[in-house]
């Protein structure tokens, strides 16, 4: 068998075609591993709230910053009652939803009323909430009514998610949702109404989705082997209720329609006259 090289060292032919092929394997390696990377696999988060349970609103009043001149009238504000018969904040899910938006404005009712130069008492939760020396005390008590409706509709099937966590399956829904909101001054102790302004809020329209455990199914087949294998997924309890995130976008949209309109109404000459007509209540009903 022929040899190749010189001096000391030899190789015979089959040693030299080795070496080349060991050459090429190195070479190829060094090309593969400097040429371009295949893309990472995206990872599919689950569904999760931005609001993490904490639907709170603010509105700044436009004069905050400077407070008109005091006017001899105290009102005692009241958290909006949202829970209205057929509304749907009467839903369950919806309830940290409704509570939040209420508490919020009636804080920010509050700011309203002082910014105007007037004394406020509360907010308190509800009217039943307020006691009877806080209603001697008020010329005036402030408590809205919020209603609401909703309309879901849902986009197509559902489809399987494979995420970091595993597979769950998921449906895209479509939310609209409007209603009214009524501003409602009375006379503390008698109850009588003497002032209301409504504000109708027009349709909000949301997208989004909900997800539910996908539980799987398996096939088994018998031959030669017996062999299961994956044939799909069914629908297991929902995980993630993309309605709640719905709702509580759709009143941050609301909101500041609601408190501009709340700001506009809000005349604190109108409110000295509805007080002198609220003491002409208490003088005839003897309180």
């Amino acid at each position: 068998m022929a040899e190749v090289g010189r001096g000391r060292f030899r190789l015979n032919q089959s040693q030299a075609l080795g070496l080349l092929w060991a050459g090429g394997l190195v070479v190829l390696g060094l090309v593969i591993a400097c040429g371009p990377k295949p893309a990472a696999v995206p990872v599919v988060p689950m569904p999760s709230s931005p609001w993490g349970g904490n639907y709170s609103y603010s509105y700044a009043p436009p004069s905050a910053a400077a407070r008109a001149a005091s006017v001899e009238a105290s009102i005692a504000v009241v958290n909006p009652s949202y829970r209205e018969v057929e509304s749907a904040l009467m839903d369950p899910i919806y309830m940290q939803v409704g509570k939040g938006f209420s508490t919020s404005m009636g804080v920010d009712m509050d700011k309203i009323l002082i910014s105007k130069g007037m004394t406020v008492k509360g907010p308190f939760a509800s009217l039943d909430e307020i006691t009877y020396s806080d209603k001697k005390g008020s010329a005036l008590t402030l408590a809205p009514k919020v209603f609401v409706v909703t309309q879901i509709k849902y986009l197509g099937n559902f489809r399987n998610v494979q995420g970091q966590s595993g597979v769950w399956m998921e449906r895209d829904f479509e939310m609209s949702t409007s209603g009214w909101v009524s501003f409602v001054m009375q006379e503390p102790l008698s109850g009588e109404k003497m002032w209301l302004k409504k504000v109708e809020l027009d349709p909000v329209v949301q997208r989004g989705v909900e997800a539910y455990e996908a539980i799987p199914q398996y096939t088994t087949t018998r031959g030669l082997t017996v062999r299961t294998t994956l044939s799909g997924y069914s629908q297991g309890k929902l995980i993630y209720d993309g309605k709640v995130d719905g709702m509580a976008d759709t009143l941050k949209q609301m909101y500041p329609i609601i408190m501009e309109k709340c700001w506009t109404f809000i005349d604190p000459e109108e409110v000295v006259a509805l007080q002198e007509k609220g003491k002409e209540i208490r003088a005839s009903k003897v309180y």
